[in-house]
């Protein structure tokens, strides 16, 4: 009996602390979009995209696309991680290594796994999506 109850005792220890929860303030949403990077909107090595070729929205408020080789991207989200106001949209900078957030000023490292802060208030880097390229196609995913 007492190996029984230690063993349900180890197994709630481990959902309870096994699991990470994300944190990050921009919520969650499930999609799947296929982006042909062979039409000329999507040839350079920063875009954006909002919708995908069905018209279905691409994460809160669209993505930022940085493209690091021909099957090596990354997306982040739209939507600042510290406005949280889907007017507050971040936009490519200048030198397309950096975007930032039309509200808060908040600058984030697009050429950079994981969008960290540059500048700015924001306490979090940008939401980053998942890519691969099956084909022509990039696809991103949450």
């Amino acid at each position: 009996m007492k190996a029984s109850s230690l063993y349900i005792a180890m197994v709630l220890i481990a959902i309870l602390f096994g699991c990470s929860k994300d944190n990050h303030p921009v919520p969650n949403v499930s999609f799947t979009a296929y982006i042909d990077i062979q039409l000329p909107d999507y040839a350079g090595t920063v875009f954006t995209i909002n919708r995908d070729r069905n018209g279905n929205q691409i994460g809160i408020a669209g993505v930022i696309v940085y493209r690091l080789s021909d099957m090596e991207f990354y997306a982040f989200e739209r939507y600042c991680p510290h406005d949280q106001k889907i007017n507050c949209r971040v936009t490519i900078g200048e030198e397309n290594s950096t975007a930032q957030c039309n509200c808060c000023k908040s600058e984030f490292l697009i050429l950079s796994p994981t969008g960290d802060v540059v500048s700015g208030p924001s306490a979090y880097g940008l939401k980053r999506y998942r890519t691969r390229v099956d084909g022509s196609y990039l696809v991103i995913s949450n």
